[in-house]
């Protein structure tokens, strides 16, 4: 038996590095996946690769933005598998080439889009999961956070500051359901880097994290899906409300890690 057989999961963003993982993860695990992100192609390659295994898994379509979406998602879920017992709310959008800066650099536009992407979202998920996992007998929220909503930076303000509002619907969720079976909990990563990004990922910036950080590594989007095995399985039945910073013990060092960072990112700009 596996930590989450039979269970039924909803993945968001299921096509990148931490989506795709987390699938594969659940799925060998006994889950039953919906899967959805944009370009739907990538989501229909994954549930193709699950379901040639002996996997159960379904690709949706669909722009989480629109909460036409959501309904959809979560009715699509009901209708293929007859319940629903995860969402793992794991979709998000950082800018990370330089256009989510400062405040003053931050335009009306940005803060829009990352907003309604890192926290709208996955609170309009949440709306239309809450009720089929009542219907189920209970369920677990997983909502992908991020270390920068822990700490304050020189840039990527509306992403932190969204994450940073994912956390407090994290907490409220928790309080309002938990007498209806319903945990949630989200996840704050640090960074985390795919195999095929470890090539050309710049050397100042992965030995400046690796320097700071307390276990000597970058993270790797499968310490990611551990966690979220770990918060959708029943081995989690005591833990909601929570913020769990996955993220090798990084942001415990932020004394060291500002002036290094800043030679990094001076390195990164002087290679062009």
């Amino acid at each position: 038996m596996g930590l989450v057989e039979g269970k039924v999961a909803l993945i968001t963003g299921a096509g990148g590095v931490i989506g795709a993982d987390t699938a594969r993860l659940l799925a060998e695990e006994g889950a039953r996946l919906v899967l959805t992100d944009l370009p739907t192609s990538r989501v229909a390659e994954i549930a193709a690769e699950l379901t040639g295994q002996g996997h159960e898994a379904i690709a949706l379509a669909g722009d989480i933005t629109d909460e036409q979406t959501a309904i959809t998602l979560v009715a699509g879920a009901v209708e293929a598998f007859g319940r629903l017992d995860v969402l793992d709310n794991n979709a998000g959008a950082t800018y990370l080439s330089g256009s989510d800066g400062d405040l003053l650099g931050t335009t009306r536009e940005l803060w829009d889009t990352s907003t309604s992407i890192n926290v709208t979202a996955p609170m309009m998920l949440a709306k239309h999961a809450v009720p089929a996992m009542i219907a189920s007998g209970g369920g677990s929220i997983v909502n992908i956070s991020s270390a920068q909503s822990l700490r304050g930076d020189v840039r990527n303000t509306a992403y932190a500051a969204g994450k940073g509002a994912l956390n407090a619907l994290t907490r409220h969720i928790a309080v309002q359901y938990g007498p209806d079976g319903i945990r949630c909990n989200a996840i704050a990563p640090g960074l985390i880097v795919g195999e095929e990004r470890l090539p050309s990922f710049p050397a100042p910036v992965r030995e400046m994290f690796e320097s700071n950080c307390s276990v000597q590594r970058l993270g790797r989007p499968r310490d990611i899906s551990h966690a979220v095995l770990y918060l959708a399985s029943d081995l989690s039945s005591y833990v909601t409300g929570q913020v769990l910073t996955v993220d090798g013990g990084i942001t415990d060092q932020l004394a060291t890690v500002g002036p290094t960072r800043a030679m990094a990112l001076t390195a990164i700009s002087t290679k062009g």
